[in-house]
């Protein structure tokens, strides 16, 4: 796996795996030792921890993403190379290779020889994370397989098991170390959630994906939530299945939640309500500032909910894209002067017309780091367009208004704009919007 010279870095990062610090300590031995293959491994450790350190619409990304998959394209071989043969796939994270891909019959097989050829010396192997392949054939032996021992992370997604094989899965003595667990898409409901929820077998267990399975109600939920054993869960992925606004209740009952994700699941205006006033709500924003609540089943009350959040302040990137929430919601957003941080605003086919962009129009002022808006598949003539396109003009904004019926037009100059809705808002109303519109830096 490594040199004699690399094992105390390579040592060094394994006993603080979450630390930046040995990584970039690492990346400078590799650059002092000269060679152009101990170059692009430095560079590669470099560019993945400023990867992980910079939100998503930071300007450097695009390049730093580049550069890793140039550096992954020309060196992957060479540094999977331990694995060759018997891994499917390798992943790196901050730089260093922790996360493979193995038919789940080969894992059962050889999975000893996989950590033997990934371990620093003496020590633990570097792989963290794995993905087994076609996990369902190799039932049971896979539940009865010790190499599971050696697991940190185990991804089981589109596995096929359904209900019988998590219950099987869920009686395995060699999960001990696993702190996260993937069963998205795998055919579970709530009777294979019940069987997880009731093993001791994950006492570690930090983080549970179960998304797009079979589907799983609200019942499933609550028997996760109130499990003895999956008190430790910090992350949960519930995003579609069939969760109403009982399922959210009960998964804020988590004492440690700190992620949970909904999208796709029919929790309506009552599970927003539930979520944004729970105590958590914070501390979920503070971990992960984007809120996903597409195809939710939100309506303009759930919105107004939302909006009058104070915990709203944190957000930078808001998906309600494919609800209901109309002109109403539209406007409870727009006006609610929470939103100052807000990069991204997706708002795609939720029956918007020109009364609601017309507010967001208004609003943008108030918005003043937004980058980009998607109003695509809703109800907006070319009225409503033609406000959101003024009020964006001079800004990097990248405004979406596909699917709308309307037609690109001419640009529209701002005093046309407010004349062609004269009919549809007050006097005072207008004079409002002709000021944001004209003084977007503005935020009063």
């Amino acid at each position: 796996m490594s040199s004699a010279d690399e094992r105390p870095f390579l040592a060094a990062i394994l006993a603080r795996p979450h630390d930046d610090g040995p990584r970039l300590v690492y990346a400078d031995f590799l650059d002092d030792a000269g060679g152009p293959a101990d170059a692009a491994r430095a560079d590669l450790v470099r560019v993945q921890v400023a990867l992980a350190r910079l939100p998503d619409d930071h300007p450097r990304r695009p390049e730093l993403a580049d550069r890793q998959t140039d550096l992954l394209r020309r060196h992957r071989a060479a540094w999977a190379a331990p694995l060759a043969g018997l891994a499917a796939g390798v992943g790196f994270r901050r730089g260093v290779m922790d996360a493979v891909s193995v038919e789940a019959a080969a894992f059962v097989a050889r999975g000893g020889e996989l950590f033997a050829r990934t371990r620093v010396g003496d020590g633990r192997s570097f792989v963290r994370r794995v993905r087994l392949l076609d996990p369902a054939r190799a039932l049971p032996a896979l539940a009865e397989c010790p190499f599971l021992a050696e697991v940190e992370e185990l991804d089981l997604s589109w596995g096929d098991l359904g209900n019988d094989g998590v219950t099987l899965l869920a009686r395995s003595p060699h999960l001990g170390r696993v702190r996260a667990l993937d069963l998205g898409c795998n055919g579970l409901d709530d009777a294979g959630v019940r069987a997880l929820a009731g093993t001791s077998a994950l006492p570690g267990l930090e983080s549970l994906t179960l998304n797009d399975n079979g589907p799983i109600t609200s019942a499933g939920v609550r028997a996760v939530a109130e499990s003895p054993f999956l008190a430790g869960l910090t992350d949960l992925d519930l995003s579609g299945n069939d969760v109403n606004d009982d399922g959210v209740r009960a998964a804020l009952g988590l004492p440690r939640l700190r992620e949970l994700k909904l999208a796709g699941n029919p929790v309506g205006d009552a599970g927003i309500a539930a979520l944004v006033g729970a105590t958590g709500f914070a501390r979920m924003l503070a971990h992960d500032p984007r809120l996903d609540l597409r195809a939710c089943a939100v309506g303009p009350a759930g919105a107004e909910a939302l909006a009058a959040s104070r915990s709203l302040a944190r957000v930078v990137g808001l998906d309600l894209g494919g609800n209901d929430i109309g002109d109403r919601g539209a406007r409870a957003l727009a006006g609610c002067g929470r939103l100052a941080n807000l990069r991204v605003l997706g708002l795609a086919r939720n029956q918007i017309a020109d009364a609601g962009a017309l507010a967001l129009a208004a609003g943008l002022a108030a918005l003043p780091r937004l980058r980009e808006l998607d109003l695509s598949g809703n109800r907006l003539t070319r009225r409503g367009a033609a406000a959101l396109r003024a009020a964006a003009a001079g800004r990097d904004i990248a405004l979406d208004l596909a699917g709308n019926g309307t037609e690109p037009s001419a640009p529209v100059a701002v005093a046309d704009v407010v004349t062609s809705i004269l009919v549809d808002f007050s006097a005072a109303e207008v004079a409002d919007l002709r000021r944001r519109v004209a003084h977007p830096s503005r935020r009063n």
